[in-house]
């Protein structure tokens, strides 16, 4: 890659801006400090702006010649926590980064999407916890936990579009999985009945699990990270991985209607 187009780059990647996330972010910091849960509609526009925005990296060029013609080898900026993991650094703005970085114009500057990023911490070899938007102003992280909840928003919004297909009831499911999945419904007070269903999306199967859920709709995500961390972690099938959804969504009361669940709360 020529100098000339390493400039075009970086000029086009200066002009990002990302207004609406950047405002989204001010007002996630600004709840964040005063120690309030922003309410589920802010989380979803965050997640939204999210998937839209291209952000900027700082990057050091390890190789100006890669794989391929046009293409360089590039080392991504990162941050270390107390804890001694690391994150990838973005920003939404150029305005945003000079805040946080001297000498923005000796740092070369890539664009790159959340897609890139969750492709690049999905590597085997990677070794960063996740990545930061604005670090040391809004300092959004996103880390594994913050992933899960990115991605159970994205498969639901799918279902609700009728973009994820479920194709049937699943039968005969051993006891293996239903077990710990049973007892841990029986030490909930929140779980009135659950249905397993296959669901496909062109060639992934997924294990769908719809849960009446009779907590608050802002605690799902909540409820269902826990169930995940405590049961579906040890039970997953990577052919047919466990997705949890929210019965109260129209698409999943269609997508159970006349089916029977395979768990009803008793008493």
């Amino acid at each position: 890659m020529t100098q000339e187009q390493l400039n075009a780059i970086q000029a086009k990647t200066k002009k990002i801006t990302n207004h609406q996330l950047l405002e989204i972010v001010k007002r996630l910091k600004k709840a964040s400090d005063e120690k309030v849960n922003p309410e589920p509609e802010e989380q979803a526009k965050y997640i939204d702006a999210l998937m839209e925005a291209k952000l900027i990296a700082p990057v050091t060029i390890t190789d100006m010649n890669g794989e391929t013609e046009n293409q360089i080898k590039v080392q991504f900026s990162s941050l270390t926590n107390p804890q001694k993991e690391r994150y990838f650094m973005v920003f939404t703005d150029i305005e945003t980064m000079r805040k946080n970085i001297q000498d923005t114009d000796k740092i070369f500057l890539i664009a790159v999407t959340y897609k890139d990023l969750a492709a690049m911490l999905a590597s085997p070899n990677c070794a960063m916890k996740g990545f930061v938007i604005n670090p040391f102003t809004e300092n959004i992280i996103c880390g594994p936990q913050q992933s899960v909840v990115i991605s159970r928003y994205i498969n639901q919004k799918r279902f609700n579009n009728g973009e994820l297909t479920v194709i049937n009831e699943v039968t005969g499911v051993p006891e293996t999985v239903t077990k710990p999945i049973i007892k841990y419904f029986d030490e909930r007070k929140d779980v009135k009945k659950a249905y397993i269903m296959n669901m496909r999306k062109v060639n992934q199967l997924n294990r769908l699990i719809i849960v009446d859920y009779e907590g608050e709709d802002d605690k799902f995500n909540d409820f269902a990270s826990d169930f995940t961390d405590k049961v579906l972690k040890d039970i997953n099938d990577e052919k047919a991985p466990f997705m949890v959804m929210n019965f109260n969504q129209p698409a999943a009361k269609q997508a159970t209607k006349e089916k029977v669940p395979f768990y009803v709360k008793v008493g």
